[in-house]
């Protein structure tokens, strides 16, 4: 059951873009996405109609029980798998594991976060890297098929949006979007479980910090409110409605970096709804990041922004690790806190 937001709580007004006719490429779908990603970098994406065909929706209810059964493990259980303490590829890039509340830099007492999470590597789900680094507890392999055919259905959606802001955006054919995030070849991609505690009314701090996402684009599903999101140039938070049958995508800061800020990466969090003690909360998220070598500057376009000659490009490994060292509470530094929101505005010029 989807919650409905109370009447008193602000709510953005974002569009909604419907998956089948995007990938047909719809010229109004296309438009609706272009107006989307430049202004907002938040979109309903309408699942329904291509749901009916492959059982998608099946799949995504399947996870958010997985969530309960995993975040159900005894602590010592979940510790197993600390993402901080992982070895091999998965664990230098934390791709996989768990995270317990209060390691991240947050808005509760004494600055800490309010989830739990757990990170699940596309690539060791797709078997796309050596299977010995991808240890995980057994509800991962109770419920792998939903979760095979949940991220192979990510991959596919996320080429349709690729392929219409490339078309959309007129990029040089040989650097065209969907050439950094191919489907089948290694990624630091993830799917992340979330689960939000609950806090008492008197303590309204919001259980996430605000931030930009670190990828390309994330597809979140979630049946409970409290997700919010800042336009830019705006001072008030605005909620993010659920809406049954949808996905919400937003773009993250590679999306920003490719086409020199044209396209929105949109600050959000999650914070309790007014004046209502925030309950626990389930959502899961898909992070679809560039591959890793993948340089982080504008694209060959008529309507691109150029660069600052002068500005260093990262690539998308580096700029992973230099995001999660502002998330991690112990190596949060005010000084490099700009990272949490993406890319400092000096860096970009107009002219062409």
């Amino acid at each position: 059951m989807v919650e409905n937001l109370p009447p008193n709580a602000p709510t953005a007004n974002l569009q909604t873009v419907d998956l089948e006719r995007l990938i047909e490429q719809s010229e109004d779908e296309i438009n609706k996405l272009l107006r989307a990603s430049v202004l907002d970098g938040f979109f309903y994406l309408d699942l329904r109609s291509i749901s009916a065909k492959n059982g998608i929706l099946e799949h995504v209810n399947d996870i958010f029980t997985l969530e309960e059964e995993l975040f159900g493990l005894d602590n010592s259980e979940k510790l197993k798998y600390d993402v901080d303490k992982m070895g091999g590829k998965f664990g230098k890039m934390k791709l996989s594991g768990y995270k317990p509340m209060g390691r991240n830099f947050g808005g509760i007492g004494g600055k800490s976060d309010g989830f739990e999470s757990y990170s699940i590597p596309k690539d060791g789900i797709l078997n796309l890297e050596e299977t010995g680094d991808f240890v995980r507890p057994p509800p991962i392999d109770a419920h792998k098929e939903s979760l095979e055919k949940f991220i192979a259905f990510v991959q596919h959606a996320s080429q349709a949006i690729y392929k219409a802001l490339s078309s959309a955006l007129c990029l040089d054919p040989s650097e065209v979007f969907e050439n950094f995030h191919r489907p089948n070849m290694q990624s630091p991609d993830l799917l992340r479980l979330l689960k939000y505690h609950p806090q008492p009314i008197t303590e309204r701090g919001a259980p996430q910090t605000p931030h930009t996402d670190l990828g390309s684009l994330t597809f979140l599903f979630t049946r409970q409110n409290g997700l919010q999101v800042l336009p830019r140039g705006a001072q008030d938070w605005l909620y993010v409605a659920c809406k049954p049958g949808h996905a919400v995508i937003n773009l993250g800061d590679g999306m920003s970096l490719l086409s020199n800020g044209l396209l929105q990466s949109c600050l959000h969090r999650v914070a309790p709804l007014p004046s209502e003690a925030f309950k626990t909360r389930y959502s899961f998220a898909y992070l679809q990041r560039a591959e890793d070598d993948t340089i982080m500057r504008g694209l060959k376009s008529p309507v691109i922004p150029k660069s600052d000659p002068q500005a260093r490009s990262h690539t998308s490994a580096e700029w992973l690790v230099k995001k999660f060292g502002m998330l991690r509470g112990a190596t949060y530094s005010k000084e490099e806190s700009w990272v949490l929101t993406g890319v400092k505005p000096q860096q970009l010029i107009t002219t062409q």
